[in-house]
């Protein structure tokens, strides 16, 4: 395999590592965490646009079916979770293998979204096509007036005035 630089060479070396250190400890650290084991993370890119936040999560050979999107609720947490079974005809047969860089099994993304954008919620969508997940986070739009707005002041009731008697003097005289 030819490098560029020495910077593929060391990306080349830390996924080997992180292989043989997911491989061999495998079986003693696989601890569920929230119902899912963390040993293969899909890579991730997250970008923003005028009228939304974009978030494209790369998912080969995942069903749709398998894959749960939910947003926190004070939105700033977006999460992604489910899984990527091997085929079990794929696994029988083999005599040894050369080179294993393909996960398989459960996986669970919290990913941080940018702070202090407003999102509709209501808005969101995912989308699965091609290996890629894309959910779209639309940004509520921030409230703009176009003319001043009167705004009414509420006093309580004032008290009744009292209603007062008058008699006149041929009325006390009768």
């Amino acid at each position: 395999m030819a490098f560029k630089d020495y910077r593929d060479i060391i990306r080349q070396m830390e996924r080997e590592m992180q292989q043989i250190t997911d491989e061999a400890f495998h079986g003693f650290f696989a601890l569920p965490v929230g119902g899912a084991s963390r040993f293969w993370q899909p890579s991730v890119d997250i970008h923003e646009t005028k009228d939304s936040i974009l978030v494209k999560m790369e998912l080969a050979g995942t069903k749709a079916d398998d894959l749960q999107v939910s947003l926190s609720p004070d939105d700033r947490v977006l999460t992604i979770s489910g899984a990527r079974a091997e085929d079990r005809d794929d696994r029988e047969g083999r005599v040894g293998c050369h080179q294993l860089e393909i996960y398989f099994g459960p996986f669970e993304r919290s990913l941080a979204l940018p702070g202090g954008i407003p999102l509709d919620r209501d808005g969101i969508t995912a989308s699965y096509r091609d290996g890629f997940l894309l959910v779209t986070l639309p940004k509520r739009p921030a409230r703009r007036e176009t003319e001043t707005r009167l705004i009414p002041i509420t006093a309580p009731a004032a008290d009744p005035v009292p209603e007062t008697v008058t008699t006149t003097e041929s009325e006390d005289t009768q």
